[in-house]
């Protein structure tokens, strides 16, 4: 076993605060983050208008559907509409590039320019910030100066990386000035599934400092979008419409599952005699 970069560390775990919600907060429950992925500003109000009253923590516009085919200008102007149809609901703002499964072909510069915008719009609640780009740190910086919480996310579309290198990977994107740190993979086996669930215990457990959000993307890695938090993974992603990745449940569904799992881990004290 290759043994890891990083001295073992154990600190407490610093909670994001956000309007109506406590990210890493200890819960028997995950927050429950839902995407909007509209290409057009009509595209996005109908997302929005699909979960109102309905019970989603957090939710993430993905910024690179629209910023595919639009400036600066009116992706700030979306912004904006976004977050007033979302009531008050915290808003993370998103810009996926094509080389970690999004839609967004932008240039390092570019990258950098949109998420510093975002993050300097006041309407915006949080933003995501991927790890392998030249220009993270500059973006980082940028969005904490802003007093806008980051996700230092890193999104691996091919594999599934030994457990000593995604919690090297989950300990360098903290390092890094995250607030919440988000790793997804790709599995191709069970064996992948339970490497990615014992990183995030080993994380969590032994490591974080922020909140640790991971998930094994594709029908394959379900199971760690709906237990995902009996591990150490503070937030899952459920779909009311369209999904944002492969593997992604359905609101509905999500919340039934969790539902069940928080009935069952319940502290023993908190059931019914005979349960």
């Amino acid at each position: 076993m290759r043994p890891s970069v990083y001295p073992s560390r154990v600190s407490a775990i610093r909670s994001v605060k956000l309007p109506d919600l406590v990210l890493g907060e200890p819960s028997a429950r995950p927050t429950v983050i839902v995407p909007v992925l509209g290409a057009t500003a009509e595209e996005i109000a109908s997302q929005v208008a699909d979960f109102a009253g309905r019970d989603v923590d957090l939710v993430e516009w993905r910024v690179d559907h629209l910023a595919a085919s639009a400036d600066a200008g009116a992706v700030l102007d979306a912004a904006t509409a976004v977050a007033t149809r979302l009531g008050g609901r915290p808003l993370l703002a998103t810009v996926r590039t094509a080389a970690e499964g999004g839609a967004a072909d932008l240039s390092d510069r570019e990258y950098a320019r949109l998420v510093q915008a975002l993050a300097g719009s006041g309407v915006v609640d949080m933003v995501d910030v991927e790890h392998g780009r030249e220009s993270a740190v500059e973006a980082i910086a940028a969005a904490r100066g802003a007093g806008v919480p980051v996700v230092v996310s890193a999104h691996d579309v091919v594999t599934t990386p030994p457990v000593e290198e995604m919690v090297d990977r989950l300990r360098a994107m903290q390092d890094s000035g995250a607030d919440v740190v988000k790793l997804a993979v790709t599995p191709h086996s069970q064996a992948d599934v339970l490497a990615l669930l014992e990183a995030t215990s080993t994380m969590h457990t032994e490591h974080a400092r922020v909140p640790v959000i991971t998930m094994a993307m594709g029908p394959l890695g379900m199971v760690t979008r709906l237990v995902g938090h009996l591990f150490g993974s503070a937030a899952t992603f459920a779909s009311a419409g369209r999904a944002s990745a492969p593997g992604q449940p359905g609101l509905a569904d999500l919340q039934s599952v969790l539902d069940a799992v928080a009935r069952v881990t319940a502290p023993a004290q908190a059931r019914p005699a005979g349960s």
